[in-house]
């Protein structure tokens, strides 16, 4: 098999980064469309949580670790696919992961989502929902050590995704 002379494999890889920049611009763009506007939000500072078992939690979120909060709801198909994501982030003493369960009519309907994950999930309300201003699924927050939102995504995120955020 006989290679392309180098300025040809040059052009063409120049081209596909080129498309690669592209695709990650538009994919930007869309998001911001997508995403809560979240600049008049105060630091959220804690979350008081409710356990699939019904008991009150509370999760310190300013506590100088970055808190990844991925909000889903049991009936979204690209939420049971994203939601892996969260595991990769297990015993890191640089960021806490929870996931919060909305949209649901009963705390049961949450419960299939822990299994096999090691992020807690917990039971969130229409008064969290409202508060986050959440109205797609998923939608992830993070925030940074001291309970500022850094960022909001909405729709399918990797790992690679999540994980590049928590470093900016």
């Amino acid at each position: 098999m006989k290679l392309p002379p180098p300025r040809e494999l040059l052009k063409k890889a120049g081209s596909a980064a080129l498309y690669l920049v592209a695709f990650f611009v538009i994919a930007a763009i869309i998001n911001k469309f997508q995403s809560p506007d979240t600049k008049a939000m105060p630091p959220v500072t804690s979350l008081e949580l409710a356990t699939l078992a019904g008991e009150k939690v509370q999760l310190n979120t300013a506590a100088g670790k970055k808190t990844i909060v991925y909000f889903f709801a049991p009936w979204c198909a690209v939420c049971k696919a994203s939601m892996d994501a969260l595991n990769f982030f297990d015993g890191t003493s640089r960021v806490q992961a929870v996931a919060i369960g909305l949209d649901y009519d009963n705390v049961s309907e949450l419960k299939p989502f822990q299994s096999g994950q090691r992020a807690t999930v917990y039971a969130g309300s229409r008064e969290m929902q409202s508060r986050f201003k959440i109205d797609r699924y998923p939608t992830v927050y993070i925030l940074d050590g001291s309970g500022k939102i850094s960022h909001v995504m909405v729709g399918y995120t990797s790992r690679f995704g999540i994980w590049i955020r928590t470093l900016m």
